[in-house]
């Protein structure tokens, strides 16, 4: 008797194991981190997600590793945001996995059009900004179409996906709020970036966008004179960088403009706390520079 209960338990054990081998079995890929943020969330431990650009690189001029493309020809769905990586990868992939569906999470986005003037480097050819994530507002949208496709894709979890999803988007409305109160204050404020990420969260809270990178590069003399008098008519009292990317011009601004430097990492996995420390970040411009 004693063994059957060891043999029972032994056999319970790896079918439980099995079944929760198979319930992660599911692979997909998202091009940023919080994007898999956003899946995590919704699909919780019914997949895998893998990210294609990893922390501190640059989904701009980020280009996969040949391990990093032998793990993705597993996926089952990509999760795109219109990078011209995901173009060239996404053949490649494609090729030894003719089942690889990728989806496009423009899709239904109230996209922006760059304006020429801000010199935007990561631009889709359209000239479309594709720094999506970067609205509580718009993510919503971006965390809908998730859901649908892990759906269809995995209609098994249907239920469970929906129910993560509705409290998935109550966290965003939340999240809103804090911000429009956190920046109602300074409605109306430039921003000084040494990189055009911030677009789309400035149009949820009326703020303006000034960038110092001009093209993907630092601006040439003419742009920088111009750009300084406009941070000093906006009396501008921090430089906001980002880990991705040159901040040797934003080092000279700061020190033209008696102004303090953040560092900002809008491609930080944790979306939710991210977003609040940008708010946060923005909404402090008073803070005396060193």
């Amino acid at each position: 008797m004693y063994r059957f209960i060891l043999f029972a338990l032994f056999i319970l054990n790896i079918t439980t194991t099995s079944l929760q081998a198979a319930e992660t079995s599911h692979h997909v890929l998202v091009s940023v981190a919080p994007h898999k943020f956003f899946v995590d969330k919704i699909a919780g431990d019914t997949v895998t997600v893998g990210l294609m650009v990893p922390a501190g690189a640059s989904s701009h001029t980020f280009e996969p590793t040949p391990k990093q493309m032998l793990v993705a020809s597993t996926a089952d769905l990509w999760f795109c945001i219109g990078e011209s990586f995901e173009a060239r990868a996404s053949r490649s992939l494609i090729a030894h996995n003719p089942k690889l569906r990728l989806i496009d999470l423009r899709k239904n986005v109230d996209m922006i059009t760059a304006d020429p003037q801000s010199g935007c480097s990561c631009c889709h050819a359209s000239s479309q900004d594709l720094h999506i994530w970067l609205s509580a507002r718009q993510a919503k949208i971006q965390a809908t179409t998730i859901a649908q496709t892990l759906s269809e894709r995995y209609p098994e979890h249907t239920q469970r996906y929906q129910k993560a999803l509705e409290n998935f988007t109550k966290e965003l409305d939340d999240l809103d709020s804090q911000l429009t109160q956190i920046l109602r204050p300074i409605k109306g404020q430039t921003i000084l970036v040494s990189h055009p990420a911030y677009a789309y969260f400035c149009r949820d809270y009326q703020l303006k966008q000034l960038s110092i990178e001009f093209e993907g590069k630092d601006p040439a003399p003419q742009q920088l004179n111009m750009i300084l008098n406009i941070a000093r008519e906006a009396h501008i009292k921090k430089v906001f960088t980002q880990m991705q990317y040159s901040n040797k011009g934003a080092k000279l601004f700061a020190k033209e403009l008696n102004a303090a430097i953040v560092v900002l990492d809008p491609y930080a996995e944790d979306y939710l706390n991210t977003m609040l420390y940008i708010g946060q970040q923005f909404a402090s411009q008073d803070t005396q520079s060193p």
